[in-house]
């Protein structure tokens, strides 16, 4: 049977992993390290949480200038969010029920390779996906996260695919195989390069879905996850499952 998607890319945070009790604890603590007198907006931290943004992009933006300029250094708060969150956050972070069964059946039983593209550290990601057992059917080369973009640009940057997750494709399938006389798959020699149309992007948030538009493929909205419902169904997704339970008959039924 023809399949739908030469590939499946995978939003990590409120996709396959429900993490906003550690997130949102371990970006409290940092800003407490820092600002200990400081009152947390907290209704703010939540709506930051839900459009996917980055670590210093929320910081950033629960600050007032004033204080910005005055405390916030990006690089010594982000190494502080990544330590509590790798003592904190990580035992909090766990996969949907469904996730492990559902990346098994995509890889082996459908034969689709699936990615993970996040704007998450990529230590973090890799740390949750060993210890789970993604990395079983995930290669650790298609794990993109903060740390391992081109130049920095992260999600929703097509960059991250375009001139990130390609060639780490190329690099894996020339190592290991995968076409049909080994090497690079079909699909990712394309002349003009790959079909959108055949790459799937699931997320949760705005970020995900705008990501999925730069790039021009279509997109699996997860509703049950960490985005803000009305802003990402006003971005029109293509499906929308309220559990991963639902994926492959939804998607691929």
């Amino acid at each position: 049977m023809t399949q739908k998607y030469d590939l499946i890319i995978l939003d990590f945070d409120g996709t396959i992993y429900d993490s906003h009790e550690a997130i949102y604890t371990s970006m409290q603590r940092t800003f407490h390290h820092f600002l200990p007198d400081h009152p947390l907006p907290t209704t703010q931290l939540t709506a930051l949480i839900a459009q996917g943004h980055s670590p210093e992009v929320t910081f950033r933006a629960l600050l007032d200038p004033a204080t910005a300029r005055e405390v916030f250094d990006e690089a010594t708060w982000i190494t502080t969010y990544r330590t509590l969150y790798a003592e904190h956050g990580h035992p909090l972070t766990r996969p949907y029920p469904a996730a492990y069964d559902l990346v098994r059946t995509l890889t082996q039983t459908h034969r689709i390779p699936v990615a993970i593209v996040s704007n998450k550290a990529v230590g973090a990601l890799r740390a949750a996906l060993q210890r789970d057992g993604f990395l079983a059917f995930i290669p650790e080369a298609l794990v993109l996260g903060d740390g391992a973009f081109p130049r920095g640009r992260r999600k929703p940057d097509p960059a991250g695919f375009t001139e990130g997750l390609v060639p780490r494709l190329k690099a894996y399938y020339s190592a290991h195989g995968g076409g049909g006389g080994g090497g690079s798959p079909e699909w990712l020699e394309r002349e003009g390069g790959v079909d959108m149309r055949r790459v799937l992007m699931v997320g949760d948030t705005i970020t995900d879905l705008r990501f999925a538009r730069n790039l021009g493929c279509p997109v699996c909205w997860c509703r049950f996850g960490q985005g803000d419902a009305a802003e990402c169904e006003a971005a029109g997704p293509e499906v929308v499952i309220d559990g991963l339970e639902e994926f492959v008959g939804s998607v691929l039924g």
